[in-house]
């Protein structure tokens, strides 16, 4: 595991391949009541209380090996698609090669940043999450996308974050219907 490198007095840090971390999640909160969790691959939940989650409820041991979690999915024309959260099929596959991709964690109180790259789509991307200090009651995340190619790609993005809504209580019936819904017959 990488070291963690102190920036600040406040406790900013860096962190190289958190994805090779366990266990490591992060608060983000306001006085609003916003509650949530995040890791370094963005999963996690988002609630104001018990009865009011916005995502699934986790808890410390499904944080990581949760598949149903926020995403941002660019496809570049001509080479497919790539997850910049690197919850792809392909980038799980290649998380303990020694052609894994470039990740690198800055998080500080209440935010964090997740840098990504990949060599093989020539793309890099930052994702910055945060809950505002305000009385909004909302999560944000700025996502920026830089072409590191030498030369032009057409890239169509796609956020998708599959919703919850409901209470904790709930949680039985959502996967019952979860595991209805996804029955296939041939």
């Amino acid at each position: 595991m990488s070291e963690l490198k102190y920036l600040d007095k406040r406790g900013t840090f860096t962190l190289d391949n958190p994805d090779l971390t366990s266990y490591m999640y992060f608060p983000l909160a306001n006085e609003a009541g916003m509650m949530s969790a995040i890791t370094p691959d963005l999963g996690g939940d988002i609630k104001l209380d018990q009865n009011t989650f916005l995502l699934e409820p986790v808890s410390s041991e499904n944080l990581h090996n949760n598949k149903s979690t926020r995403n941002f999915w660019v496809y570049v024309d001509g080479k497919g698609a790539w997850s910049a959260t690197g919850r792809s099929a392909k980038q799980q596959a290649k998380l303990f090669d020694d052609d894994k991709e470039q990740v690198k964690l800055t998080a500080g109180i209440m935010w964090h940043k997740v840098e990504r790259q990949t060599d093989e789509m020539g793309l890099k991307a930052e994702l910055t999450t945060f809950v505002p200090y305000t009385q909004d009651k909302v999560e944000l995340t700025k996502v920026t996308i830089t072409n590191t190619a030498d030369t032009t790609q057409k890239i169509t993005s796609t956020v998708a974050i599959p919703m919850y809504a409901r209470s904790a209580s709930n949680i039985r019936d959502h996967r019952h219907v979860t595991s209805l819904l996804h029955r296939t017959f041939t």
